[in-house]
């Protein structure tokens, strides 16, 4: 078929200087391309690209009507998307030494082997932090790490 990954993810952003600051600074990612786009009619498209390894994330300036909507009901859109880290406990110390809160302690995995964790982007957006232990997305033997889960596939 020719599709080899992901690309990158798009998130609206309230803050487009705030989001960045937040990728670079707070989570170690670079900053990429930022760019403006006259639109017809004269609207303007903001948008700044953060990228870690292979992975970018384009963040856009939302609308106003879109910045000013209900923030508990985000509806359809991205939920949440997961970074591998190396080791939990020492990015769990580093990301509460610049002040991010934690909305998911990190705690053993389920369906893995390792350690995961939850905190939010200024905007929101779900980051789930990932720890593997001896285990992998490629691993074809894995098993569910808590007797609570069941393997389906």
């Amino acid at each position: 078929m020719g599709i080899r990954g992901i690309d990158h993810i798009e998130i609206w952003a309230r803050d487009l200087e705030e989001s960045v600051a937040f990728y670079t600074e707070t989570l170690g990612f670079r900053q990429g391309r930022w760019t403006v786009a006259k639109r017809p009619g004269g609207a303007e498209h903001h948008q700044a690209c953060v990228i870690l390894g292979d992975m970018m994330i384009e963040l856009i300036l939302a609308t106003p009507e879109r910045a000013a909507g209900d923030e508990g009901s985000r509806g359809v859109g991205v939920k949440a998307f997961a970074l591998t880290v190396d080791d939990m406990a020492e990015t769990a110390a580093r990301l509460r030494e610049r002040g991010v809160q934690f909305v998911q302690e990190p705690k053993p995995g389920g369906s893995f082997y390792g350690w995961r964790a939850e905190i939010l982007d200024p905007n929101g957006i779900g980051i789930e932090l990932r720890e593997w232990v001896d285990d992998s997305i490629h691993n074809p033997d894995w098993a569910p790490a808590d007797e609570a889960v069941t393997r389906l596939a």
